[in-house]
């Protein structure tokens, strides 16, 4: 049965029984519950399911509405419109530093106040996160006396862990809080999840086949225990003989697998009902000019079995925070309390929020509780999802790069023009151009161009490389020895200063070094992101550059290398 098909009939037992299990569904499917379990991820997180420990329900009509998802409702806003246009504070998490980048660069031309979620972007007025660190401790020194307890204190760690230095700091303090009451664990592994389920399934089943005696497994968040957890099933593991615990708890899924009482005994809550309010204020606090701590500490705990239902109750929509009793254990950074009616008049009229990983239980409860406490206060919340964001303000970025490199071409000029998007965007710039002659080896190149009788076409020919709409091949070489330029504009992969000009394509690679051969000038156009990669092939060394065109998120100082090394660097301003 197609996947489409098998997906189709699992949506439609699901709201015909209300409650099935994966092994069920394995049965009446015919695949392995493996393959349920993921057909299961999937439907989840297009809201049609609603997944659960062990099996999934039906997802109620305007369950788990996203703001993140586009509909006319609920529009995702480019980060253009979002920063220049509509907010007057922003509240945003590190997760890839290429926007960490162009963010501080689109802010500050607006002086609008960051407020930073989780970790530090760079120049934010404030910084609301959990004490990484110690709270890692604590989760650590539980999962110790429970080794203590029921392996005689053996313990042998999986570390699931992410690049990024918040979630360094969980992983470091439970390996340190671990070892305070076990001072002999050994930690077997430390892999980087990459903060995704699939990829911490895999490397979870990897470590634990060819590391059996792993007893312990660490997950930097819910995303990736769940993963973890899934990988133990996969394995037919008993759960007496593996521990998972959790940094987040983040919304009904650990939750629910915490009660379960299987492999995930325990998880250190952040309570998003909680930070979601904290951001609102400091984002008020941060427009209207009162002061704030550089570091807003939220509060933490770890919640087992017997704990998890003292501060939070089941409903039929999920679990529910119980206030009075968090308020009495915990103390929060900032009030959440206010009515809101006496500080409206005062506050923000919108707030922006940069959300990255969207499919996290984490920032979709996050969203719940910060659009709940905006409202309160008149404000309006205005959400961005990172990745698309990102991929919008880079293709601004890369336009506007193609408008610089469009004022290099005289009319006269013999071009020799690259393939690529960004080679599209420089045809677009140049098709009301006059007297000019082309030679690309660029279909789209070819097709923008060939409008204009004002300019004199040359192709390359070759064997068309249909994924990229490129012609390739010894043809395209041979026509290019054939051929001059007086201006080569150029795109690669990667770019070091000691590697040179590199590029992910080897079909394209001796393309490019014939093209560098046949132009007087080399010209490369390369946003930021470009630097510092080393593609899997060498192109050229960094001395062929004449001129780079680039954007304002290449570093000053890079830039200032590139001109030590003779080549004009041009930027391109958004």
């Amino acid at each position: 049965m197609p996947a489409r098909e098998r997906k189709e009939q699992i949506v439609s037992l699901i709201a015909e029984r209300g409650f099935i299990s994966v092994k069920e569904l394995s049965d009446l499917c015919g695949v392995s519950e493996m393959t349920i379990r993921r057909d299961l991820h999937q439907l989840d997180e297009e809201k049609r399911v609603r997944r659960t420990y062990g099996g999934a329900i039906s997802a109620p009509i305007g369950a788990l509405p996203s703001p993140i998802l586009e509909d006319p409702a609920q529009p995702v806003l480019r980060p253009e419109g979002i920063l220049l246009d509509r907010v007057d504070v922003l509240i945003a998490s590190s997760v890839d530093p290429r926007y960490d980048r162009i963010l501080l660069d689109r802010v500050e031309k607006r002086n609008i106040p960051i407020i930073a979620e989780s970790t530090g972007v760079g120049r934010e007025v404030a910084v609301i996160s959990v004490d990484n660190y110690q709270a890692g401790i604590s989760l650590g020194e539980w999962a110790g006396r429970y080794a203590q307890q029921h392996w005689d204190g053996q313990a042998f760690a999986l570390d699931l862990t992410y690049h990024l230095p918040n979630t360094q700091e969980r992983s470091r303090g439970f390996v340190a809080g671990l070892r305070h009451i076990l001072p002999d664990t050994q930690v077997v592994l430390s892999l980087n999840g990459q903060s995704r389920y699939e990829t911490a399934c895999k490397l979870t089943t990897d470590a634990l086949t060819v590391h059996p005696n792993i007893n312990i497994i660490f997950a930097i968040n819910d995303t990736t225990a769940w993963g973890a957890i899934q990988a133990c099933e996969d394995l037919d593991l008993s759960p007496d003989s593996v521990l998972v615990v959790t940094f987040g708890l983040e919304g009904d899924l650990l939750k629910n697998a915490l009660m379960h009482g299987q492999y995930c005994k325990a998880g250190l809550a952040m309570f998003p009902e909680i930070v979601g309010p904290v951001c609102v204020e400091a984002a008020v606090a941060a427009c209207t000019g009162q002061p704030l701590a550089q570091k807003l500490t939220v509060p933490y705990m770890v919640l087992t079995i017997e704990t998890l239902p003292q501060f939070y109750c089941q409903s039929d929509t999920g679990w529910r925070i119980q206030w009075e009793a968090v308020k009495e254990h915990l103390v929060f950074p900032l009030d959440i309390d206010r009515t809101g009616r006496e500080e409206k008049a005062t506050c923000p009229k919108h707030v922006g929020f940069i959300v990255p990983f969207k499919e996290h239980e984490w920032y979709s409860n996050l969203i719940s509780c910060m659009q709940a406490h905006a409202e309160l206060l008149g404000i309006e919340l205005d959400i961005v999802d990172a990745d698309r964001g990102l991929e919008g303000e880079m293709d601004l970025r890369r336009r506007a790069i193609a408008q610089v490199a469009a004022d290099q071409v005289q009319s006269g000029d013999v071009i020799l023009i690259d393939s690529g998007q960004i080679m599209t965007y420089l045809a677009e710039e140049l098709v009301q151009k006059q007297d000019l002659t082309v030679i690309t080896n660029s279909i789209p190149v070819f097709t923008t161009l060939k409008s204009n009788p004002d300019i004199t076409l040359i192709s390359t020919g070759g064997l068309l490389r249909h994924s990229t709409n490129t012609l390739i091949g010894p043809t395209v070489q041979a026509a290019l020895r054939e051929l001059r330029a007086d201006r080569l504009f150029l795109v690669v992969t990667g770019i070091t200063l000691d590697f040179g000009l590199s590029h992910d394509d080897l079909t394209e690679v001796a393309v490019k070094q014939a093209m560098i051969k046949s132009a007087r000038q080399v010209i490369l156009m390369a946003d930021h992101t470009r630097f510092g990669q080393e593609s899997v092939a060498q192109v050229a060394p960094i001395t062929v550059v004449h001129k780079l065109l680039t954007d304002e998120a290449l570093p000053a100082s890079t830039r200032l290398e590139l001109v030590k090394w003779g080549i004009e660097v041009i930027v391109a301003r958004v």
